[in-house]
C-alpha cells in the first residue's frame, strides 16, 4: 500500500480546529467544575435530608464516600489530562472518563441504599427529586456515547427503582414506572442535545462534513478512497464504487461489514484496526471483499484516522484491486515451483548464497539418497569446502568465479566425507538480481561426480602404475628419474639405480602355476619397500625385473649397501617355502651415466653379467659381490611341483 496516496486526505483542513472548550487547560477547568457542582449538591442533599432520617450516621458515610469517589477520579484524572495529543492517551482518556462517569452516576445512586427511602415520606420525595434531577442534568450535559450514558442513567436511577418496586412509596403506587418514564426522558435530551456524534452505529448525515474532506473524496484518484465513521461510510469516491459496481450513493451510510465476505473476516480485521488507530499507527491488510453482484476480489487497503482525538474516529481508508497482483505472483511461483522441479530433475542439488557467498539454502533431489553433508554446512563459502592442503589453484578458481559476480559453469570442489573418502561436485551458478539490479548472491545447481572422478583416479593410477603389485611402471620410473637427476645437478648429490631380477623365475611359474608365481612377485615387491627409504622408489620393469631408485645420495657406495640388504631380505624370505634368489645390477649417477636412460642401460648390463655368474650376484662399477646363501638349486623340486 503506498502511503502517499494518503496525502490526498491529510491536509490541514481535514483536520477540525480545537475550539477553546478542547484545550487542555478548558478540559481541567471543566473537569474541576464538574467536582464542586457535584461536592456542592450532595452537601445540599444530607442539609435537606438531616432533620428527616432517624440515623444520620448513614447519611454521613455517604456523604463522605462521595466526596472521596469525587476526589479519586479528580486525581486519577490529573495526569491524562496533559496528554491529549497522542492517540493512545486520547482513547485512555475517553475510556477513564466514561468510566468516571459510570462511578459517578453509582455514587449517587447508593444514595438510595443509605436509608433515607424508609426513613419518612418527606425523605422519599427528596430522594426522588435529588436522583432524578442528577439524571436529567447529567444526561443533558455529558459529551459521552449513547451507551455511557445508557450506564449512567442506570446506576443513578437502578437502586431507586428496586426500591419502589419493592416497596412503593404510599403515596405514590406507580413510582417504578415513573422512573421509567424519567429515563427515557432523559436519554431522549441526551439525543436531542449531541445528535448523532452519541455513537458508532448511528447512520451519519454527509451533508455535516466540512467540505475539504468531500471534495478530496471525490476527485479523481487513481486509488479507491473511503472516508468513515464508526462503522459506517460516510463518503468514497468514484474509483471505490467502481470496484464495487455500483453508484456512490448506495455505498453512502453502508456498513463497513456489508463490503467484506465474511463476518469472520470483518471482525478480525476490525480488531486490529481499532488497535492500530487508538496507538496512532497505520493500519495495513490484505482483504477480501465482495461486491453488490456477490462476486469477490483482494484489495490491499490502509487506514488512519483524520483527527485522533475524536470519539468514534473518522478514518479515512485507500484501497487497491490486487487481484491481478495476486494471480500474477501465484502464475509466477507456480513457474517457479515448476522450474525448480526442472532443475532438481537436471541435478542433485539446487543452492543459493547471499551477498557475500555464504550458503543461506540448499535443496536436495528426492532421488539421491540422503546426505546431509551441505545442509550442515550452511554458512560456509564454497571455496572454504575444498580440503585443507589440496588443490589450492582450484580453490583460488572458485573463489574467483564467485567473487567477480558473473556466472560459471563447471567447477569442480572436493568435499570431505568423514570416514567415506572425499566427495567431488560439479558446480555452476549465475548471479542472483533484485528489481533494482542489485547484487543478491548466486544460485545453481550442484551435481555429484565423485564416482567419475574416482574412476578417472583409477584409469590414470593404471596407467603409471603395475597392475598386480601397484609399484610404479617404467613411465612413472623415468619421470622420478629424470627429477632425482635434476635435484642431483643442482645440489651436487648423487642418484643410485638397482635392477633386481629374480633367478629361476620361469621354473616357479612352470611348477607352482600362476598363482605361485604372483605371491612370489608381490613379496618380493613388499620386501623392496621395507628395505629404502620413503623418498626412494620402487619400480616393476617387467615379469621379473624390479628397479629401485635412490635419491640424495652422498656416497656412490651407499647403492651397493642397500642392493646387498635387498639381496639378504630375499635369501631369508619364504613366500612360496623356497629361498628367492636374484641377480642384481647396480648404477650410480653421475659416475656410470649422466641421463635416465643411461642409469638404466648401465644397471641392466651389470644384472645380466651377474646372472651370467649363476645367479645370486651385485654387480656394480667397482665389483661382483656373492651374497652367501644356499646352494643353487630349483625353486621348486619334482615333489612340490604342482599339476597345471
Amino acid at each position: 500500500m503506498r502511503l502517499g496516496s494518503l496525502l490526498l486526505l491529510q491536509q490541514d483542513s481535514l483536520r477540525p480546529r480545537a475550539s477553546h472548550d478542547d484545550t487542555p487547560h478548558a478540559g481541567r477547568n471543566h473537569a474541576r467544575r464538574l467536582q464542586v457542582i457535584s461536592q456542592l449538591a450532595s452537601t445540599a442533599t444530607v442539609v435537606a435530608l438531616w432533620p428527616h432520617v432517624e440515623q444520620p450516621f448513614h447519611l454521613t458515610v455517604w456523604w463522605l464516600a462521595m466526596t472521596l469517589v469525587l476526589a479519586l477520579l479528580q486525581g486519577a484524572y490529573r495526569p491524562l489530562r496533559t496528554h491529549t495529543a497522542r492517540s493512545e492517551d486520547a482513547a485512555l482518556h475517553h475510556y477513564f472518563s466514561s468510566a468516571s462517569v459510570i462511578a459517578s452516576g453509582a455514587a449517587w445512586g447508593s444514595l438510595a441504599l443509605a436509608g433515607p427511602y424508609h426513613a419518612s415520606p418527606q425523605s422519599q420525595a427528596i430522594v426522588f427529586m435529588v436522583l432524578g434531577g442528577v439524571t436529567l442534568t447529567g444526561a443533558g450535559t455529558l459529551q459521552h456515547s449513547r451507551s455511557t450514558t445508557i450506564a449512567f442513567i442506570a446506576a443513578c436511577l437502578l437502586p431507586l427503582f428496586i426500591l419502589s418496586v419493592a416497596s412503593p412509596p404510599p403515596a405514590m403506587r406507580e413510582a417504578g414506572l415513573w422512573l421509567v418514564a424519567v429515563a427515557l426522558f432523559a436519554f431522549g435530551l441526551h439525543v436531542l442535545q449531541h445528535g448523532h456524534d452519541a455513537g458508532p452505529d448511528s447512520q451519519p448525515k454527509t451533508d455535516d462534513l466540512p467540505p475539504e474532506p468531500r471534495q478530496t473524496l471525490l476527485d479523481n484518484a487513481s486509488a479507491a478512497l473511503v472516508l468513515s465513521r464508526g462503522h459506517r461510510v460516510d463518503l468514497c469516491n468514484r474509483r471505490f464504487a467502481e470496484i464495487m459496481h455500483c453508484s456512490e450513493h448506495e455505498i453512502a451510510g453502508l456498513r463497513l461489514a456489508r463490503v467484506f465476505e465474511n463476518r469472520v473476516d470483518w471482525r478480525r480485521h476490525a480488531r486490529a484496526a481499532a488497535n492500530a488507530i487508538r496507538r496512532g499507527d497505520t493500519y495495513h491488510g490484505s482483504i477480501r471483499l465482495q461486491r453488490r453482484d456477490g462476486s469477490v476480489f483482494s484489495a490491499e487497503v490502509t487506514g488512519q484516522a483524520v483527527d485522533g482525538t475524536e470519539t468514534p474516529p473518522r478514518i479515512v481508508w485507500v484501497a487497491f484491486d490486487i487481484t491481478d497482483k495476486i494471480d500474477a505472483t501465484s502464475r509466477e511461483e507456480l513457474h517457479g515451483a515448476q522450474l525448480q522441479a526442472l532443475v532438481c530433475k537436471s541435478a542433485d542439488w539446487y543452492w543459493q548464497t547471499d551477498s557475500q557467498h555464504r550458503l543461506m539454502h540448499v535443496s536436495r533431489h528426492a532421488d539421491i539418497p540422503h546426505d546431509d553433508t551441505l545442509e550442515h554446512s550452511l554458512g560456509r563459502k564454497w571455496w572454504q569446502f575444498h580440503r585443507s592442503g589440496r588443490e589450492p589453484s582450484g580453490q583460488a578458481a572458485l573463489r574467483e568465479a564467485f567473487e567477480n559476480g558473473k556466472g560459471f559453469r563447471n567447477l569442480t570442489v572436493e568435499l570431505s566425507n568423514g570416514q567415506h573418502g572425499p566427495r567431488w561436485l560439479l558446480l555452476s551458478g549465475m548471479p542472483r538480481l533484485n528489481e533494482h539490479g542489485a547484487f543478491l548472491g548466486h544460485h545453481g545447481t550442484a551435481n555429484d561426480i565423485t564416482e567419475q572422478v574416482r574412476g578417472s583416479e583409477r584409469v590414470r593410477h593404471l596407467a603409471y602404475h603395475d597392475a598386480l603389485t601397484g609399484l610404479p611402471n617404467r613411465r612413472l620410473l623415468t619421470d622420478r628419474l629424470n627429477q632425482a637427476i635434476a635435484r642431483a645437478q643442482r645440489y651436487h648429490e648423487r642418484v643410485g639405480v638397482i635392477l633386481v631380477d629374480l633367478d629361476d623365475f620361469r621354473r616357479i611359474n612352470d611348477l607352482g602355476g600362476h598363482p605361485a608365481g604372483d605371491r612370489a612377485l608381490l613379496e618380493t615387491a613388499d620386501l623392496l619397500r621395507n628395505c629404502v627409504r620413503s623418498s626412494d622408489s620402487v619400480a616393476r620393469l617387467g615379469s621379473d625385473e624390479f628397479v629401485v631408485l635412490l635419491t640424495e645420495l652422498e656416497h656412490s657406495t651407499s647403492a651397493e649397501q642397500v642392493a646387498a640388504k635387498i639381496m639378504t631380505a630375499l635369501l631369508a624370505s619364504h613366500a612360496t617355502h623356497k629361498p628367492i634368489s636374484a641377480s642384481i645390477g647396480v648404477a650410480v649417477f653421475p659416475e656410470d651415466a649422466g641421463s635416465a636412460d643411461g642409469l638404466i642401460e648401465v644397471a641392466d648390463a651389470r644384472m645380466y653379467r651377474a646372472k651370467r655368474r649363476g645367479g645370486q650376484h651385485i654387480e656394480s662399477r667397482e665389483r661382483a659381490t656373492t651374497i652367501p646363501g644356499p646352494a643353487q638349486q630349483p625353486a621348486f623340486s619334482g615333489a612340490d611341483a604342482a599339476p597345471r
